[in-house]
């Protein structure tokens, strides 16, 4: 006769199970912000990083598109269709420097573009129907790109500026979108969406902050509006030198070399001789991926002032020495020219690339804050477009034939920019807005940001105690 087994009996005294210590709920009080804990919170939160990261997707994209034509040129059946009859090459044909420049312009044409009309569409439309209408439009070009058989084609592809398609029905809309539209209660659906429904204090925190922050942003834009157009008051007085400072790190980007080295680096190599082109260029991603995400520890310890002056610096020097090796036709010489590369891209990974779009964020006035980020993607875009349209000309077989040589033109951009940066770029790190508003009213030089924000608190700390001594 079968019995049944016996019960699992807890043997430890009542005292000693209560006793045992127990995980902690997280739950951190959230009308407060908690920097030192942004990577715990970021894991509890697990909807809210899901739903950044896929928002993230379409500017992962537009880099996989910037990058697309340069390394498509180097492949062989590529250039058949694209191309036309060169000995020199190995498959017998070369796509010529007016179509690969053609491919580029368009591309980065089709940018500026959009940050034109983005603004207005976001403003009239919302976030979430404006990111449909971007997907829809992206998937038009892609379809276009895969179709053609001829360069024209291809072409109009890649004028048109799916998984964001298929993830638009669950899409939240921005709850400060909603929020400044006075739809307070589809703005508390969003941030539910958003980060569910567990914790009832987040979603009331979050509500309340940013009503805070929409209120705000009205008094200040409706009072700046008062002197004048927004977009042209950051062409006055000191907010010039502010936009000037904004700007100047991304377009230093594009005339460093970025869109020749992420985008035609592959076909570069090619060029050059390097036979597996594709797995170099494959490793070279790898590598500055890894760089670009270790820049996150550096931008916060280092600073944003000696990681983009010292940067440039190095940058520009590598260049040089690349230029020079591109004097000397050897096997030596030619792997010489891929480990520049590789260093250029690990350090650009790590101080310019990283960095170029923190300050733009972070020098602006905060009313002219949005202005100024249009221009800041205007001008990557144009100067995206310029390097990208004279890239082809500088090394293609059929025009420059520079080879490693082009390092001097690159080169040649960043010692100004070093000059520049000495003078203008300042230390961000740690300041706020009305820091920013108190240095450039009073004129300080930007490389003694730090020096004159360090006397101003001091100052401020020992007005407080002689106050509290005056009280006592």
């Amino acid at each position: 006769m079968d019995h049944p087994p016996p019960p699992v009996l807890n043997l430890q005294r009542p005292a000693e199970r209560d006793s045992q210590p127990q995980r902690p709920k997280f739950s951190p009080d959230w009308s407060t912000a908690h920097s030192e804990q942004k990577w715990e919170i970021l894991w509890h939160q697990k909807r809210f990083t899901i739903w950044a990261l896929y928002s993230a997707i379409g500017g992962v994209m537009f880099g996989f598109d910037f990058g697309l034509a340069g390394t498509l040129t180097a492949l062989p059946a590529f250039q058949r269709v694209y191309g036309k009859p060169y000995t020199s090459q190995t498959s017998g044909y070369l796509v010529p420097a007016n179509y690969q420049s053609g491919w580029a312009g368009i591309s980065m044409g089709g940018l500026i573009v959009g940050v034109l009309l983005g603004g207005q569409l976001l403003e009239r439309l919302g976030r979430r129907h404006s990111l449909a209408m971007g997907a829809g439009l992206t998937g038009v070009g892609v379809g276009m790109q895969l179709g053609s058989v001829e360069w024209k084609l291809f072409l109009c592809g890649r004028g048109v500026a799916v998984i964001l398609v298929g993830g638009y029905p669950f899409y939240p809309e921005s709850p400060y979108y909603l929020i400044s539209k006075d739809e307070t209660e589809k703005a508390r659906k969003a941030l539910t969406q958003i980060y569910g429904s567990s914790d009832s204090s987040l979603i009331d925190a979050d509500l309340s902050r940013i009503s805070a922050n929409v209120t705000f942003s009205k008094e200040v834009q409706a009072a700046a509006a008062q002197k004048g157009p927004l977009l042209l008051q950051c062409f006055r007085g000191t907010n010039l030198k502010r936009t000037t400072i904004a700007i100047l790190p991304v377009a230093a980007q594009q005339l460093i070399g970025a869109p020749f080295v992420l985008g035609y680096v592959t076909y570069f190599l090619e060029l050059i001789g390097v036979t597996e082109y594709f797995t170099v260029s494959t490793v070279l991603y790898a590598v500055m991926l890894l760089a670009n995400i270790s820049a996150f520890f550096f931008i916060e310890t280092t600073g944003r002032r000696p990681l983009i002056v010292y940067g440039t610096a190095v940058l520009t020097l590598l260049l040089l020495v690349m230029g020079i090796v591109g004097c000397v036709s050897t096997s030596a010489a030619k792997w010489a020219v891929v480990v520049l590369i590789f260093l250029w891209s690990i350090v650009f990974q790590l101080t310019l690339g990283a960095i170029g779009f923190a300050i733009g964020s972070e020098i602006s006035s905060l009313p002219l804050r949005a202005s100024t980020q249009s221009i800041i993607g205007v001008t990557q875009g144009f100067m995206g477009w310029l390097v990208g349209f004279i890239s082809p000309y500088l090394i293609n077989p059929d025009a420059g034939n520079l080879g490693a040589k082009v390092g001097f033109v690159f080169a040649g951009f960043g010692v100004p920019l070093c000059v520049a940066f000495w003078f203008l770029i300042p230390e961000t790190k740690g300041l706020g807005f009305d820091d920013m508003d108190y240095l450039f009213a009073r004129k300080v030089p930007c490389r003694r940001f730090g020096d004159e924000i360090r006397k101003r608190r001091a100052e401020e700390s020992g007005r407080v105690l002689d106050e509290e001594k005056a009280d006592t």
